[in-house]
């Protein structure tokens, strides 16, 4: 029987631990039978590359671009699974442990679930229309720059801490001489991030001595956190994402008013950057009243009476529209 292996991961980015997870399971199972799931979802400050972007980082380290798939969710990852026949296939999820709680391995009523821990014993594995099975990757140890940075938040936070040297050595730690291909897009992506960390630090540091304001600029940014939030969640899976005045509500695929996947996402996405511009450029009145038209604070009454109240202090009108492997002890 055939087996198919699916490395699913978000990637953001991917580096040489991950290849080093990538290539241990082309040891153990054959490296056609090993596939990447990775999804298209961005947002700046923790989702920020492209599948493309991923699989060019994938593709500098020495992975097969057609090894590497475009997925809606890299969990379920139905783009993959649905190339092989279910009575005849064999499905394995390979996940890192931070990730293995995504799949539930009992029912409410205490039944085993569809997803299953990998057994030591593979002849005891039944088919893919039966079940599917869990087996972890390793964990990767390794130093980026000196540190271990192992995660990829903390990947991302060093790069954009870092000055012109050292950024060219995290990449040196991520990709070898590879890295070199990649520093634009890099230096391009972390920018993005960079600019939302500083205004996050900004407006927490000064709360204090300018509440008033300060705390309507707190609120901006944890709308901004949410809404990079839900971009990076959002598994539509056979639903989409319609858009209404108060909310963003999930209907099934093709409903009245729905939204393609990609559509809704890049619309949240030109929503965040537009929240990101507003404030830094200190318009806080077009940012309050973008939040009130698009519905994406609480209720539209109380957006409403929010911006009001925030325009009568400013003494101005309201408007009324609208596992584990050491790849240093290698070297």
């Amino acid at each position: 029987m055939n087996k198919v292996i699916i490395y699913a991961g978000r990637f953001h980015p991917f580096h040489k631990g991950h290849l080093a997870s990538y290539n241990y399971l082309t040891k153990q199972f054959g490296e056609d039978s090993v596939y990447i799931a990775t999804s298209n979802t961005q947002a700046p400050s923790t989702s920020p590359f492209s599948f493309e972007e991923k699989q060019k980082m994938m593709e500098v380290l020495g992975i097969n671009p057609a090894k590497v798939v475009k997925v809606k969710s890299p969990y379920r990852a139905e783009e993959i699974t649905g190339r092989f026949d279910p009575e005849n296939t064999q499905l394995v999820f390979a996940l890192s442990e931070k990730d293995i709680g995504r799949f539930q391995f009992t029912k409410k009523d205490g039944s085993p679930g569809y997803m299953q821990p990998m057994p030591a014993n593979e002849g005891h594995m039944k088919p893919m229309v039966d079940h599917g099975y869990v087996t972890l990757t390793p964990t990767v140890n390794f130093k980026i720059a000196g540190k271990n940075l192992n995660s990829a938040s903390a990947i991302r936070n060093a790069y954009i801490e870092a000055d012109k040297k050292n950024r060219q050595r995290i990449l040196a730690d991520l990709y070898g001489d590879a890295g070199k291909e990649l520093k634009g897009l890099f230096d391009e992506k972390m920018s993005m991030a960079e600019q939302l960390g500083n205004l996050m630090i900004t407006l927490r540091e000064s709360v204090e001595t300018r509440y008033d304001e300060n705390i309507r600029k707190l609120e901006l940014a944890l709308e901004i956190e949410k809404a990079a939030k839900r971009i990076e969640e959002a598994d539509l899976d056979g639903h989409y994402l319609i858009k209404e005045p108060d909310e963003f509500r999930i209907v099934p695929a093709g409903g009245v008013g729905s939204h393609t996947p990609d559509s809704i996402k890049r619309s949240l996405a030109d929503d965040l950057s537009e929240l990101v511009n507003a404030i830094k450029y200190e318009n806080y009145d077009t940012a309050y009243w973008m939040l009130y038209k698009g519905g994406t604070i609480r209720t539209k009454l109380e957006a409403a009476k929010e911006y009001t109240e925030y325009k009568r202090k400013l003494g101005k009108r309201p408007v009324k529209t609208g596992r584990r492997i050491d790849l240093d002890d290698k070297k």
